[in-house]
């Protein structure tokens, strides 16, 4: 079975326990249901856009939150692919997050990311062929175990994963330590990254460090990519020892953290009775957060619905308390009441 090489530093302890605080914020804050959607339709929108960035999607933030509404963009067709096929495996993950992750679940996951991206003889199927790992030089940095033996190596990962010694180990070094050692096997021949992304994701749901469903490392990865590949081969450098990559993915789970508080306190209305929220009505929302105030000309614009409409989508959320209307006839705009 696969025996990762790591130290569990004062640092790592200092991040894990950074993290650890976070978390109880997040999950004690008298969060609203109707909030919920909003923020997990966000978080798998952004891990759609960040992860694939990564691999050199060029859409925009903008242009990928568009695609998770179902409207058309001008985006060539591969690329706008990629991110419904990312969004199908986060829907996935979250469905399945209470189930131990083994060998069908990866290559099920592999599917959905790559399913119109790649031939289908290499959709759910480890490499046929010797893969290398090139970097922005396009010089071979690192050899990968040969296709022969990928499969072996895939299962000791998964019997370490589910095992009694990963259990005992905090979730974000099960994270940390399935990410590196899965892109160093490198067992297809395209969507290692994405699938080492998400599952990694899939890794700490299934362990319940996000009951809510609204974290993802994606972002922090892609802000600063150069330095994600060179933590990943830095590590490789040392023999293996994952202790400087361990503490990287964890200042990297931290910085999350304060980003989805960050959101949840930009978000956080006082609601006087919970409603579920139609599409239409996460939507209106999301754009009173992103640009207020708004008038009924300027929302109707956004969300492509007559001023009529505008009044049913919003009267139910003025009596909840979560929108505030201002003025009278053309004069009126709409807030969050926050």
């Amino acid at each position: 079975m696969y025996k990762p090489v790591y130290r569990i530093t004062p640092y790592l302890l200092n991040l894990i326990d950074e993290a650890a605080r976070l978390c109880s914020w997040i999950e004690l804050t008298p969060l609203k249901v109707p909030w919920l959607p909003v923020l997990q339709k966000e978080a798998r929108t952004r891990s759609a856009h960040f992860s694939t960035s990564i691999e050199g999607n060029p859409l925009t933030l903008s242009q990928v939150q568009a695609i998770a509404r179902g409207e058309k963009t001008n985006a060539h067709h591969t690329h706008e692919r990629e991110i419904h096929n990312y969004l199908k495996a986060m829907h996935w993950i979250e469905k399945n997050s209470g189930q131990e992750i083994n060998e069908e679940h990866l290559l099920f996951l592999h599917k959905l990311l790559m399913e119109g991206l790649v031939p289908e003889n290499k959709i759910a199927c480890y490499k046929q062929k010797q893969n290398y790992v090139i970097n922005e030089n396009g010089i071979r940095i690192f050899t990968p175990p040969s296709p022969k033996d990928t499969p072996g190596h895939l299962r000791d990962l998964l019997a370490w994963i589910n095992s009694s010694e990963a259990s005992d180990l905090h979730s974000i070094m099960v994270c940390a330590i399935f990410h590196h050692r899965f892109v160093s096997i490198h067992p297809f021949s395209d969507g290692n990254g994405r699938l080492a992304r998400t599952t990694g994701t899939f890794i700490l749901y299934q362990r319940e460090f996000d009951l809510h469903y609204i974290f993802n490392l994606d972002e922090f990865f892609a802000a600063d990519r150069k330095r994600y590949y060179q933590k990943i081969q830095q590590a490789r450098e040392l023999d293996d020892n994952l202790t400087l990559w361990i503490e990287y993915v964890a200042e990297g789970v931290v910085y999350t953290l304060k980003n989805v508080k960050k959101r949840i306190e930009d978000l956080h209305v006082s609601s006087l009775c919970q409603i579920s929220l139609t599409p239409r009505q996460e939507e209106a929302l999301r754009i009173l957060r992103d640009h207020p105030p708004l008038r009924v000309g300027e929302l109707t614009q956004r969300l492509k619905i007559t001023r009529s409409r505008i009044n049913q989508l919003l009267t139910p959320l003025i009596q909840a308390g979560l929108v505030k209307k201002s003025g009278k006839s053309r004069a009126t705009t709409y807030n969050l009441n926050v």
